[in-house]
């Protein structure tokens, strides 16, 4: 009797120690790998003598990189968070109407904010936005041209805890990098002007370690 009156004390006095140890889902920071499926959309508009001809090109390709980021919960229901994440892409695809140029996709650096709804203690639905830098280069023969463009991204994901400390997520990210006016290139291909536009699709699957 007294045993167990003990024991039934020490679980009472360890009870709040125990609830202190057991982390609050989707809050603090973390670190994470994540790759996918990537699609770098262009479009290139070359005017010749007052004539616009028009290609357009689908490259996939695999996504591969890593993300920090914290997360806050505000109230019981709602997390509030902020990342940087640095992706890669592989393949490099002759451009459409470009004459045999070759288009290249480097690295992307992306930082986003996310807000998200728990749908159960373990499991979060969110959508993100935010800045993003990507590095893409032009190159044939006679040509290489590198440059750093900036634009903006924004997707929704579902992110799921599946162990202590441990979380995994999927999402679909869109993404836009403006246009670029490429004399070099218009010259290049005998044309008065060239025009290229950037987009980007890309889902992508992730776990991330919280600390």
């Amino acid at each position: 009797m007294f045993k167990s009156a003990f024991v039934l004390a020490a679980l009472a006095v360890a009870a709040p120690v125990l609830a202190q140890d057991a982390p609050q889902s989707f809050n603090g920071p973390y670190v994470g790998v994540q790759g996918g499926w990537q699609q770098d959309r262009q479009t290139l508009d070359v005017t010749r003598g007052g004539l616009v001809t028009t290609g357009k090109q689908n490259k996939d390709g695999f996504a591969y990189g890593g993300q920090v980021g914290y997360d806050a919960r505000i109230g019981s229901n709602i997390v509030l968070g902020a990342e940087v994440a640095l992706t890669g892409r592989t393949g490099t695809a002759p451009l459409a109407n470009g004459g045999g140029l070759e288009l290249k996709q480097g690295r992307t650096i992306a930082a986003t904010a996310r807000l998200g709804f728990l749908l159960g203690p373990d499991s979060l639905i969110y959508g993100r936005g935010g800045y993003a830098n990507a590095r893409y280069t032009l190159r044939d023969a006679n040509t290489n041209i590198s440059e750093n463009r900036d634009g903006y991204t924004v997707g929704i994901g579902y992110e799921q805890i599946v162990a202590r400390n441990v979380s995994a997520r999927v999402e679909y990210n869109y993404a836009r990098f403006g246009n670029d006016n490429l004399p070099a290139l218009a010259a290049d291909l005998g044309a008065s002007n060239a025009k290229l536009k950037y987009g980007r699709n890309a889902v992508t699957a992730g776990l991330n370690f919280r600390f």
